[in-house]
């Protein structure tokens, strides 16, 4: 078994692995990844068809670690937010001119893996092994040892980023809380006749909530994404049926704001589920991203979170370099989970709530959602604390 140092080690080399082991290389460490798919493909007919919506505090750390200037080709503004709630008269609309800044931008997830990708293979301190699985972990002479039916890794700090169904959270035990919503949500990339005009929407019905998010215009087509979240059984019953069928359904539902559905490109769906773990930390191995932490799509802030957590933990590595400290510590990883838990608590907490107060369909509820929608709307301070906290401001 060949044996391979770095200061940092990383588990997983998705989205939030690859971002981490960019982050934490500018600041000068060593970085292994382990990844236990093949060797990732440009230019492939990539599995995930999702797409990333990035807010405004993830762009400006992006662009902190030099990234977004290339992610940015690929990133559709999303200039103004329109929430409506049942009815159209039931709505709130959302810009940030105050700021002078977009609310957000829609990426595809492979065209963000791809940018990642090109960096991390460019960086001499990163070095990436694909197809290996994690057979034991153990902490010996204050290092953390890795190892895989082929290499072992000896580092400083472990990280999980190894997803909601995290190996490394199986191997350490890390407890955590789970709710499983019993829905799915049906992604669907599409084309359509009306321009999209920059604008996100976010509709509230009984069975869930439905966003349509505007993506990048495809040979001269204006294209978006929804992700429509229903019960098990509908959402199947979507996803079986005829193209020509689900544009229909569609058109009911999409048409008066951005026109006719004209072709769909891709769906897929996947089951809802949330979880956190009860620490973010354990035996000289932090989680971050969904590995740590996983939310109903109701706010559409999971990715953004993974990038906080990526953030908070630069910020933490950099004052340890200035003052010439080792990461991977307790007090270092105690640091983290207290810099990074209790708004991943928060946000569980809020988007659980606001899925079951948007399902509540009784004349009393509706009637007190329709007088909060309306009063929010005419609140400038409130509305702006909203954004900001969609926008990663706060």
């Amino acid at each position: 078994m060949k044996e391979l140092y770095s200061n940092v080690n990383i588990v997983g080399g998705g989205l939030i692995g690859a971002a981490t082991a960019i982050s934490l290389c500018k600041l000068g460490y060593s970085i292994t990844i382990l990844e236990k798919n093949p060797t990732y493909k440009f230019g492939n007919n990539h599995l995930d068809k999702r797409t990333v919506a990035i807010s405004e505090g993830t762009k400006l750390f992006l662009s902190k670690i030099n990234v977004w200037g290339e992610m940015s080709k690929y990133a559709e503004p999303i200039n103004r937010i329109k929430i409506i709630d049942r009815e159209s008269t039931n709505t709130l609309n959302f810009d940030n001119e105050r700021r002078n800044s977009n609310l957000g931008y829609i990426i595809k997830n492979k065209k963000l893996l791809d940018v990642l990708y090109r960096i991390i293979l460019d960086e001499k301190k990163i070095k990436i092994f694909n197809n290996n699985l994690i057979n034991r972990i153990q902490k010996n002479d204050q290092k953390i040892h890795i190892e895989t039916q082929r290499h072992k890794i000896i580092s400083d700090l472990n990280i999980a980023a190894d997803g909601k169904n995290s190996q490394i959270r199986e191997i350490l035990k890390t407890n955590l809380y789970k709710k499983n919503y019993n829905k799915k949500a049906i992604v669907i990339n599409f084309s359509h006749s009306i321009n999209h005009e920059n604008t996100a929407y976010e509709f509230f019905y009984k069975d869930g909530p439905l966003a349509i998010l505007p993506m990048k215009s495809e040979n001269n087509k204006n294209v978006s994404s929804i992700v429509w979240t229903n019960n098990n059984d509908y959402s199947n019953s979507l996803n079986k049926l005829p193209d020509e069928r689900l544009r229909i359904i569609l058109n009911e539902k999409i048409e008066k704001y951005i026109g006719n559905v004209l072709k769909i490109y891709s769906k897929q769906l996947f089951p809802l589920s949330a979880h956190l773990n009860v620490k973010f930390y354990d035996n000289k191995t932090i989680y971050v991203g969904d590995s740590a932490h996983s939310f109903h799509p109701i706010a559409g802030q999971g990715w953004n979170l993974g990038m906080k957590d990526i953030e908070n933990l630069y910020e933490i590595c950099l004052h340890y370099k200035r003052l010439g400290i080792e990461i991977g510590n307790d007090n270092f990883c105690k640091k983290y989970h207290n810099n990074t838990f209790y708004r991943a608590y928060s946000l569980y907490q809020v988007t659980d709530k606001l899925d079951n107060l948007f399902q509540q369909n009784s004349h009393i509820l509706n009637f007190a959602r329709s007088v909060g929608i309306n009063i929010i709307q005419k609140n400038n301070y409130i509305k702006n604390a909203i954004s900001d906290f969609a926008m990663g401001f706060n």
